[in-house]
């Protein structure tokens, strides 16, 4: 099974900012300059999230890591990036 999640982060150190990016390319792609979407199976999140805790300084950085459903990615909308797919509007529940 496979987790659909979104992961933001903010930090004042420019080297945490590169090795995070670094980090997350491996696993997801970059959506903007600090949010990356990723899908990841279980033991992918483990190794993700043991590294980014390794790396996050918990006094001066944010990170979060929002998870969705598998049926989020067809209920996208996405503008710009030619490279990213633009989705119909979605359906209000």
């Amino acid at each position: 099974m496979e987790l659909y999640a979104i992961v933001a982060y903010d930090t004042p150190s420019d080297s945490r900012r590169a090795k995070l990016a670094r980090l997350l390319k491996g696993f997801g792609e970059r959506r903007q300059f600090s949010v990356f979407e990723c899908r990841l199976r279980r033991e992918h999140w483990a190794l993700l999230k043991a590294k980014i805790e390794d790396l996050v300084d918990k006094d001066e950085d944010v990170l979060a890591v929002y998870f969705l459903p598998p049926e989020a990615v067809g209920r996208t909308y996405r503008i710009g990036h030619e490279a990213i797919k633009r989705l119909d509007e979605p359906e209000f529940i």
